[in-house]
């Protein structure tokens, strides 16, 4: 890195052509533009630009549903869509395949989960699932009216946010699959505020 004693390019800052204009301590240095093309990244660092291209189009299916919906509410004043993309990351190898559904999240925000979130099949009828959950006595009453919500998720894709029709305050429900179950993965339960405009974290359960 050389050093600019003087001239029209002291006191400048910033990438012009092949070189950076860099200030420290009161210096300018110049310091060439590294070249890089695709040969020259490593075996893992190309690992991890395939895993990020994968992550990045499985996040674009859901740029005009769930992320304006629920994930720019969580990040307030950061992007929804960065945080979606964040937060399903670790679903995904390193090269670029879904290798853990359970890593999958669908929901994000505020609104806390119940305790003791259980799903299982019901034993007379594979097309429902009996979900109970235990409600918090200290919780404020204003989230007894909390609707729970329901996203099946299948291989490569998942069904938009279902309403169930029950709220917090039951502790229980019996909720209807699709009867399409080919690749399906499993479901993600969550809560949301009577006014939607809130959420809590989703719970995956593979029934």
């Amino acid at each position: 890195m050389a050093k600019v004693t003087g001239g029209i390019a002291q006191g400048l800052s910033g990438k012009t052509g092949g070189v950076v204009f860099v200030q420290r301590d009161g210096q300018t240095y110049i310091r060439v533009v590294p070249v890089r093309s695709k040969s020259s990244w490593t075996p893992r660092q190309q690992l991890h630009r395939t895993r990020f291209k994968a992550v990045n189009n499985y996040c674009a299916i859901y740029k005009r549903t769930l992320i304006p919906q629920i994930w720019n509410l969580a990040a307030e004043h950061n992007y929804g869509y960065n945080l979606f993309l964040k937060t399903n990351m670790p679903a995904f190898a390193l090269d670029g395949q879904l290798a853990d559904v359970e890593k999958l999240h669908f929901s994000a925000g505020k609104l806390p989960l119940p305790q003791h979130f259980k799903a299982k099949r019901a034993d007379n009828d594979p097309l429902r699932v009996e979900v109970s959950w235990v409600n918090d006595h200290n919780m404020k009453s204003t989230r007894d009216s909390d609707q729970l919500l329901m996203i099946v998720g299948y291989m490569g894709h998942s069904t938009p946010p279902i309403a169930t029709g029950v709220k917090r305050s039951a502790c229980q429900a019996i909720i209807e699959l699709p009867s399409d179950q080919l690749n399906m993965t499993g479901i993600y339960l969550f809560f949301t505020s009577s006014t939607r405009d809130s959420y809590s974290p989703d719970q995956y359960f593979g029934v």
